[in-house]
């Protein structure tokens, strides 16, 4: 459950926090007259179009108009919601977080027992991390662990720097220590740090120890490799308070800052394998916990991203798994490219069977060029699907085909669409018109078969195109000039406008007057449209509206609010018209009805005529 910041907090995030300093951390920017400038983190570029408003506290890239103030980058750059951005930007700055007093007291106590609990299990994780560090380096117990690391090519600086521990063989030491440091049998219950059947029984033993973090760095969870004995490869922690496994990348809180600036991520699906990759240099992978690649991982990737390099086993798991994550991120919009470790050419040598093989026996320099010259996905799914089937017979042409329609689905442009259906027919001598006839033919019946009933939401565009119309531009020029919200508050109301975006602009700026929180934030956290948002960003950054006298201040305001509620006058009368028209007098009733709809047509005349004159 989620409480309610309120606008006294954000108000100020929003403006005790100095954005020049808020964006340092992400990016370097220069001071170029009197703003700040540098290469836009959120899209490749070599030419800077990403600026910094001191003044304003605001930034905008004019590449890509993204835009806003301090809580909107910090949650473009770090990917978290509004009220996350709010509260880890306070805590980071000290300031109070308060929340409104709207919940029951029963919600209130269910929100801070829940809210207790996630800092105690992140203590608990915290401390047990640095237990099993102890054990893997000062104890007898972890030499043989040590060891292992140093054969796989771990060095001493990369185990610390992520915090590499072991657990020991004794699966009841660990209750027995957290006990006597005053966890209760019930909390410890609930950390996922011991057996659900036998309680006092440590989850993990004899294992080598990967602390999983989360964005922060915070240890959330853990995973856990046996070296010798019996039982599975592998164990992960399961879902907790703190966290999920869908939407939980290993090595993610390393690697983001490098990802963002290159602009590319490579996914693996191991542990060892993320390690091995930073290990050589490559400190821009990240892995799965446990679980197949999700959407909330590529959600999670995509604002930082444009490029995913796939790095799975080549075995046939490792390559289905490939193929769907293949889809996935092209569904997002990503370039792909598959790291093809299996087909490395390593001579005399054992063929290596993953990034820690390559780095161990070839060395940094062979993984680095191996993922330089990583496989654009559809050359790589293409060649796996001449291997898979017979494609000099007709039937194992079709089968080929079919299997390749999803990828060519997902692709976003009808260019790399057609491009790719090209690429099939080079690939397996087809013809590319008997070739669009079986996609289209499939496409279309794909279209004609919408599941569960959704096909209003399927076909419905999510963000129609926003045109800077009269109205839009009015709402515009008052989000540029935020005092004179009130004259125009007191003149119109949402329904005087027309215009989707202009009256969403309108409730935004409604609700943050009436939360005492107007600020460019607040206003941005309320428009839903992605496209209005950054169109709102791109107006206040550009001084469009900026008011330089205070002489043409009134007029200016003054004759967009008229403007609007003139053509806000018309469309009523209209409409009074066509009823006027329709209603037939026949009864008392509508005798009465009309007369009144004519004295408010009247009315409404009247008020036109005014204008017009003193216009």
């Amino acid at each position: 459950m989620g409480r309610h910041i309120s606008s006294s907090t954000i108000d100020a995030v929003s403006s005790s926090i100095n954005i020049v300093s808020l964006v340092s951390e992400y990016v370097h920017i220069d001071k170029r007259g009197a703003n700040y400038w540098g290469c836009c983190p959120f899209h490749n570029e070599k030419t800077p179009s990403f600026s910094v408003n001191p003044d304003k506290n605001m930034f905008y890239c004019f590449g890509c108009n993204k835009g806003g103030g301090v809580i909107q980058f910090y949650m473009d750059i770090e990917n978290v919601p509004f009220a996350d951005a709010v509260e880890q930007l306070a805590r980071k700055n000290a300031i109070e977080i308060i929340y409104d007093d709207s919940f029951t007291k029963e919600e209130d106590e269910e929100y801070a027992r829940a809210k207790q609990l996630k800092n105690d299990m992140l203590d608990l994780y915290k401390r047990t991390a640095a237990l099993f560090r102890y054990f893997l380096n000062e104890t007898e117990q972890g030499k043989p662990v040590l060891d292992y690391l140093a054969r796989r090519g771990v060095s001493p600086e990369i185990a610390e720097s992520f915090g590499l521990g072991f657990a020991p063989d004794d699966r009841r030491w660990l209750k027995k220590f957290l006990l006597q440091k005053n966890y209760s049998n019930d909390f410890l219950a609930q950390s996922g740090l011991f057996s659900k059947n036998y309680p006092d029984i440590a989850f993990f033993s004899n294992r080598l120890m990967f602390p999983i973090c989360n964005r922060n760095g915070e240890v959330v969870a853990f995973g856990g490799r046996i070296l010798e004995g019996d039982g599975p490869k592998y164990l992960n922690s399961g879902d907790l308070p703190q966290y999920k496994k869908t939407d939980t990348l290993y090595a993610f809180h390393l690697a983001k800052n490098q990802i963002n600036k290159r602009k590319t991520v490579i996914l693996c699906e191991g542990y060892m394998d993320a390690i091995a990759y930073h290990q050589a240099g490559l400190n821009y992978a990240v892995a799965t916990c446990g679980t197949s690649l999700t959407e909330e991982h590529v959600h999670m990737l995509k604002p930082l991203a444009d490029t995913f390099l796939l790095s799975f086993d080549g075995d046939e798991a490792g390559q289905k798994a490939t193929f769907r994550a293949v889809l996935m991120c092209r569904k997002a919009g990503a370039t792909v490219k598959i790291v093809n470790i299996a087909g490395f050419n390593s001579g005399d040598k054992p063929k290596p069977k993953d990034p820690a093989d390559v780095l161990l026996n070839f060395g940094a320099e062979t993984l680095t060029s191996i993922v330089d010259n990583s496989i654009i996905d559809s050359d790589y799914l293409l060649s796996r699907l001449a291997k898979k089937y017979p494609i000099d017979t007709p039937d194992g042409k079709t089968k080929a085909s079919l299997e390749f329609f999803p990828y060519i689905d997902v692709l976003q442009s009808d260019i790399q669409k057609e491009s790719c259906l090209e690429q099939l027919c080079n690939t397996f001598g087809l013809s590319l018109k008997a070739v669009r006839s079986d996609f289209n033919r499939r496409d279309a019946a794909q279209k004609r078969t919408v599941p569960d009933g959704h096909a209003s939401e399927s076909l419905a565009p999510d963000n129609p195109d926003i045109k800077k119309n009269a109205e839009l531009r009015a709402m515009l020029a008052v989000v540029s000039n935020m005092e004179y919200f009130t004259k125009m508050r007191s003149k119109l109301s949402p329904e005087d406008f027309e215009d989707p975006a202009a009256k969403e602009l309108f409730y935004a700026l409604e609700e943050c007057f009436r939360e005492d929180a107007v600020s460019l934030d607040a206003i941005l956290a309320k428009c839903g449209n992605e496209k209005l948002r950054n169109m709102v960003s791109e107006t206040v950054s550009s001084g469009e509206f900026a008011i330089n006298s205070q002489e043409t201040t009134p007029k200016i305001i003054e004759d967009s609010i008229a403007f609007v509620h003139r053509n806000s006058l018309k469309r009523k009368r209209d409409r009074l018209m066509n009823k006027i028209r329709q209603c037939s007098g026949r009864t008392l009733e509508e005798q009465q009805e009309l007369r009144n709809m004519q004295y408010e047509k009247m009315a409404i005349d009247n008020e036109l005529n005014v204008k017009d004159v003193t216009e």
